[in-house]
């Protein structure tokens, strides 16, 4: 029976696309972990009115879409990250490249593992022409056998940029 399951197991980490996280290029702001919902602050200086879209949270992991303001009244993407939390204090994180994509990860539909996490959308203006883009997180965990049992662990996050 043990040797069928690590057979099942190694199979399924076959199947899982392994994507190690990059630390963050950015400090997450100081208060992901704490935060109830979304909000605005003035960044740096002479000072940048930044905004952070709390997308969603898989456990103690949570995801973040930061936007910055235009010109026209709009906001524009800036980055994505992750953090993974314990209680209000920020344990871990990593920056989230965005990747365009069509197909599964601009759907909504979850697996036992893969998690879908949330969206945030906004609308680009391409020579008078507005496409809608949804950034579309997603919270990625794979199977890992530690010689008695098999469980599922954190494997990475994704972002997909996907034309609405």
């Amino acid at each position: 029976m043990r040797l069928k399951l690590a057979f099942v197991a190694a199979l399924a980490m076959l199947g899982t696309v392994f994507v190690a996280p990059s630390p963050a290029l950015a400090a997450p702001d100081s208060i992901a972990c704490s935060a109830a919902g979304s909000y605005s602050r003035i960044i740096g200086f002479p000072g940048t009115p930044t905004t952070f879209w709390l997308v969603g949270t898989v456990g103690t992991y949570r995801y973040w879409h930061v936007v910055l303001p235009t010109s026209s009244g709009g906001e524009t993407y800036s980055r994505s990250y992750v953090v993974r939390c314990s209680g209000t204090t920020i344990a871990w994180s990593a920056d989230l490249t965005p990747f365009g994509a069509s197909g599964d990860r601009c759907g909504t539909t979850s697996t036992l593992l893969e998690t879908y996490v949330g969206v945030h959308s906004h609308s680009v203006n391409v020579g008078g022409l507005f496409l809608l883009y949804n950034y579309r997180y997603w919270h990625i965990r794979r199977w890992q056998f530690d010689g008695t049992l098999i469980t599922l662990v954190y494997d990475h996050s994704e972002v997909a940029r996907c034309l609405f």
